[in-house]
């Protein structure tokens, strides 16, 4: 340690991603170089995650409160769909490891990455956020004011038709219109989970509301010059890991939404009770569902 003229990152360089590698390789001989390049990798994606969100370059600032909102939003992705379990778990590995490396000791570290973002449950014990569409009406108003136009857009979606984060994104809002007019419902095909795009139908429901969200959406699009929400230069992780979608979830957070899957379980509870006529049984529990709300 303090091999380098600074006192920063534990005396292992300047940059932290590039003390954090240094810090590796020591720990690991100078050997065990898949291993080390993996974590060094990782590793990266938390200092940028750290330097973007809390300002924090130097590794001597990282207490255990960081690396818990770390993981806390590794696990808000998991649940959004735009993260494997696995992949998080090992991004909560390497930062655990490197800061092993770097602190020489294992004050700071998450003990059961797991715990943060290991299985969902199958069973929902929380009234899920956004139930209120006033509430949504305010938080898409707020984020078109923030220029923030495409995540407006998934949020009325998602809301609106119980799709998740990548099929609001990656969707054919031409496709969708059209079948919309014809037939008052739309078949969710691309970026549907497990690749199952292009091969099962899923048609879902259109009413007003959805109607509009879907013309608000093909407006966006003509703007990029596509068939979806993405840019011809940009990817899926580009607008949803470092650019709008993620600069949105703050906002989302502000007005007591947890993520964009929260908007899909909120569908879900809706259209329920439209099909059952029955409220929702996370809803119930003795009470009406907006006493229910009004609990939260």
């Amino acid at each position: 340690m303090s091999k380098f003229t600074t006192q920063r990152n534990f005396g292992f360089g300047k940059q932290m991603d590039w003390a954090g590698h240094q810090a590796l390789k020591d720990i690991y001989g100078r050997g065990h170089f898949g291993t080390v390049a993996s974590h060094a990798q990782r590793w990266r994606q938390f200092c940028g995650w750290a330097r973007s969100n809390h300002g924090i370059n130097d590794a001597c600032a990282i207490d255990q409160s960081l690396l818990e909102s770390y993981a806390a939003d590794l696990a808000e992705r998991v649940e959004d769909e735009t993260l494997t379990v696995s992949f998080a778990q090992n991004l909560i590995v390497s930062a655990n490891i490197t800061l092993e490396a770097m602190r020489q000791d294992k004050t700071i570290r998450i003990e059961s990455p797991a715990t943060w973002v290991g299985k969902r449950q199958t069973v929902r014990t929380k009234i899920p956020d956004g139930m209120d569409w006033a509430d949504i009406d305010r938080l898409i108003v707020h984020l078109r004011q923030k220029n923030l136009h495409r995540a407006a857009v998934i949020v009325v979606l998602c809301r609106s038709f119980g799709i998740r984060l990548r099929e609001a994104i990656l969707a054919n809002y031409a496709d969708w219109q059209r079948q919309a007019r014809e037939r008052g419902q739309i078949d969710i095909r691309e970026g549907t989970k497990g690749g199952r795009g292009k091969e099962v139908e899923r048609w879902v429901t259109v009413n007003e509301r959805g109607r509009v969200a879907i013309r608000e959406a093909a407006n966006v699009r003509n703007q990029l010059g596509g068939k979806n929400l993405l840019r011809a230069d940009e990817t899926f992780d580009d607008l949803v890991n470092d650019g709008e979608v993620h600069r949105a979830r703050k906002i989302l957070h502000d007005f007591g939404i947890k993520g964009y899957h929260e908007l899909r379980a909120a569908w879900a509870c809706e259209r329920y009770e439209e099909i059952s006529g029955a409220t929702a049984p996370i809803l119930q529990a003795g009470i009406s569902p907006k006493e229910a709300l009004n609990k939260c």
